[in-house]
């Protein structure tokens, strides 16, 4: 086995075993301390209760001093509240550990820890224990929600792994597994004692920190040629020096905390640094956003968007706000799952990133029918168990379906309408646009139109950059138009690997898959005519999108369109000279130079 997929088969079982462990640990207990703390300063923290957990013995405002604490009690877990303060310097170091991340993975269920408590002038020792903190119907939202959330990431990443082809894909894909599957396995250790939960933390901050690198890897392949070696440099010192921050304040400030009760890496406006992170590849892609034509500005924007809710979700997460518990979790989970959502829309849609993936309308469009026939089938049964009972009319009994039918008829309509609105509407367009042309061009009068409407409607509607047109001659393939850029030959040799191909099978050609003079880049589509090919037309690749099979068959037919325009006008031509020489008009020798002008080969055949 190739040894890049020997690398893929592990990512993906290392991708895997973290998805299924972070959706198992997401539904056992998971102890934690029953408040939130806020660092207040470089000492001390406020005890914030959360509703339900949070013991009559700690009262909203109540001081620790984080150096008082003990070495374990600063290990736990601590969640962000408002209010009560803590000396930090009077915990012991059991309490401090617990204090630092309680937030982000599990503290030993049995646990104790004493809390020194400034309470106005007084000093008041606590001892609280650690307590499931996921009970309740909130709580089991927010669980479904995270392993929902969990799955996405490790299925965009396994997406981006498999079928990804450049370096954007590949930034991609470890951005998406170490930012969700892998931190948040790594919070989930299994307690077993203060170590192994400051382990976890440190794991999951790690992770956290190592994913903005493959965001950042993205946003440069994506910039590609916008980017000199200059600005290159610049942009990756800027993108070092404010992860290093991160880094430092992220992994640093937990074990300053717990080694000597200073919090002063801890404090809310250092808890933006790596959120801040994400800035700076996001400022890359904003940059080549206005250096971009305008059908790339329309690929980016999504990303951009995606990006900025993305990291908006972060910010919920990291920085202490004036809201609830539940509420900034929601909106923690909610955020970065829609961010997540409108990558893999730039992904699959736009084509961002070069990963060969289409959506297939007849699967989408299946998968809606499904849909409507499922709620259908739902709202009939209780309709009949709720409303009709045994004792219903046969009338009623056929009403009832009827109504349910037509009126969801007109639902999987709107749905259809959206699905091609939002999801295939650029297909929708190209296919209309192109078949409009292939019924139309047998009307062009004259061939030199036709071969400059073909290439340009071709590279409008289909959005390739590179359209050429090759025509047979005696001893060749002439190419006779050509749109964008690189130039292709010239000429041809009759019997390129591609010209041979196409006349062969009178199908589309894939360049990748042959040694031709036209490249490796992009389709040959043959106009073949009565089993003569007449020429060739070849489709560039777009960048980073391969083209779909309905795209292809689309091509194959306006291909065979045009070689049958082609084929009527040389014959009006032929036939034009004929009667010409036959009423005497014209004489022997101009109306031979007039036929090798025509360079109509292909009747002669």
């Amino acid at each position: 086995m190739h040894r890049r997929y020997g690398l893929l088969v592990v990512l993906t079982v290392v991708v895997v075993v973290a998805t299924a462990y972070a959706g198992w640990t997401q539904f056992q207990p998971f102890p934690q301390l029953p408040f939130t703390v806020r660092f207040a300063d470089a000492q001390h923290a406020r005890i914030e209760p959360i509703p339900g957990l949070t013991p009559a013995t700690l009262h909203a405002g109540d001081r620790l001093d984080l150096a008082a604490q003990s070495r374990a009690t600063r290990f736990a877990p601590a969640t962000l509240n408002a209010g009560d303060r803590l000396d930090l310097a009077a915990q012991s170091h059991a309490t401090r550990i617990a204090l630092v991340t309680s937030e982000v993975t599990n503290l030993p269920s049995t646990a104790s820890y004493p809390l020194l408590i400034q309470r106005g002038t007084a000093q008041v020792s606590v001892s609280v224990r650690a307590v499931n903190g996921n009970t309740g119907a909130l709580a089991s939202l927010v669980d479904w929600l995270e392993l929902l959330s969990v799955i996405l990431f490790a299925g965009i990443a396994l997406l981006a792994l498999w079928r990804g082809h450049d370096r954007a894909a590949w930034g991609l894909a470890f951005w998406m597994m170490a930012q969700n599957p892998l931190a948040f396995a790594s919070a989930g250790l299994t307690p077993g004692g203060n170590g192994l939960a400051l382990l976890g933390l440190l794991g999951y901050w790690g992770f956290s920190l190592l994913a903005p690198i493959g965001f950042y890897v993205m946003a440069e392949s994506i910039a590609g040629g916008t980017l000199g070696p200059r600005q290159r440099a610049l942009w990756r010192s800027l993108f070092a020096l404010v992860l290093g921050a991160a880094t430092i304040t992220s992994l640093g400030g937990p074990i300053a905390v717990v080694a000597a009760g200073w919090a002063g890496l801890m404090r809310p406006l250092l808890a933006l640094l790596p959120a801040a992170s994400y800035l700076v590849p996001i400022a890359l892609l904003f940059a080549s956003h206005r250096h971009a034509d305008a059908r790339q500005r329309l690929r980016l924007r999504w990303l951009l968007w995606g990006s900025v809710v993305f990291m908006a979700g972060l910010v919920f997460n990291d920085v202490p706000l004036p809201l609830s518990f539940w509420v900034t979790l929601l909106l923690t989970i909610g955020l970065t799952t829609l961010g997540a959502l409108a990558m893999l829309y730039a992904v699959l849609r736009h084509r961002v990133v070069d990963v060969t993936v289409v959506l297939n309308r007849g699967l989408v469009y299946a998968a809606t029918t499904s849909l409507v026939l499922g709620l259908f089938a739902l709202l009939e049964s209780l309709i009949e168990r709720s409303a009709l009972g045994h004792g219903a009319s046969l009338a009623l009994e056929f009403a009832v379906p009827l109504g349910l039918g037509a009126a969801l008829s007109t639902v999987h309509r709107r749905i259809d309408a959206l699905v091609e609105r939002f999801l295939f509407r650029r297909q929708y367009r190209m296919e209309t646009a192109l078949r409009r042309f292939a019924q139309e061009c047998a009307f062009i009068t004259q061939p030199g139109n036709l071969f400059d409407l073909t290439v340009e409607q071709i590279a409008r509607h289909a959005g390739a950059p590179r359209v050429a047109l090759y025509e047979r001659t005696p001893e060749a393939y002439i190419r006779i138009r050509q749109h964008g850029e690189p130039a292709l030959p010239e000429q041809v040799p009759m019997d390129d690997l591609a010209f041979v191909g196409l006349r062969a099978r009178n199908a589309e050609l894939d360049l990748d898959d042959t040694r031709s003079q036209l490249g490796r880049d992009g389709y040959a589509f043959p106009l073949m005519v009565r089993g003569s090919l007449l020429g060739a037309l070849v489709v560039g690749q777009r960048p980073g999108e391969h083209y779909a099979a309905d795209e292809r068959e689309l091509l194959f037919h306006v291909a065979h369109e045009v070689g049958a325009a082609l084929f009527a006008l040389r014959a009006r031509e032929s036939q034009a000279l004929v009667r010409a020489l036959a009423q005497g008009n014209l004489k022997p020798e101009d109306a031979r130079a007039q036929a090798i002008q025509l360079e109509t080969t292909w009747l002669m055949a």
